[in-house]
């Protein structure tokens, strides 16, 4: 049987959705501006022989040098939180949590609005910060 006869004319009913530039921007700028703590164990990340939790704490507040960037950025912690002083990326702080269930130093970090995870080492004498994204920053 034929269910559509020449003379049948569809009609849209749904009207059609307009955004504003301002709207459809507003979207595209969406950032965290909050600590996540979601994703991936911190523990299936931190690899072996990086330094204890207690070691971390104590390192972690200081200035530290990102490869390529000629100010280095102070990190400051109260708690088990972590804030840049300087907001580097996308106007916005470095913001991490420490994670307290693990024995090995690691934290939850946001930067520039973007997830990640982080973890210290140690590479000839000198405290290292290594991220998830695969950014090393060393302590000055």
């Amino acid at each position: 049987a034929n269910f559509c006869s020449s003379n049948t004319q569809l009609r849209r009913s749904t009207p059609t959705l307009e955004l504003s530039v301002a709207t459809a921007m507003a979207e595209a700028d969406l950032q965290l501006t909050a600590v996540v703590k979601d994703g991936t164990a911190l523990g299936n990340l931190i690899p072996a022989g990086s330094l204890s939790k207690e070691e971390g704490v104590q390192g972690i507040a200081g200035n530290w040098q990102i490869p390529g960037v000629t100010e280095p950025i102070e990190l400051t912690i109260s708690g088990m939180s972590v804030v840049s002083v300087q907001k580097p990326f996308g106007h916005q702080p470095i913001m991490g949590e420490i994670e307290e269930s693990e024995q090995l130093f690691g934290m939850h970090v946001t930067m520039g609005g973007f997830p990640m995870k982080a973890w210290m080492t140690q590479d000839g004498g000198k405290k290292v910060l290594a991220f998830s994204n695969g950014g090393r920053w060393s302590r000055q």
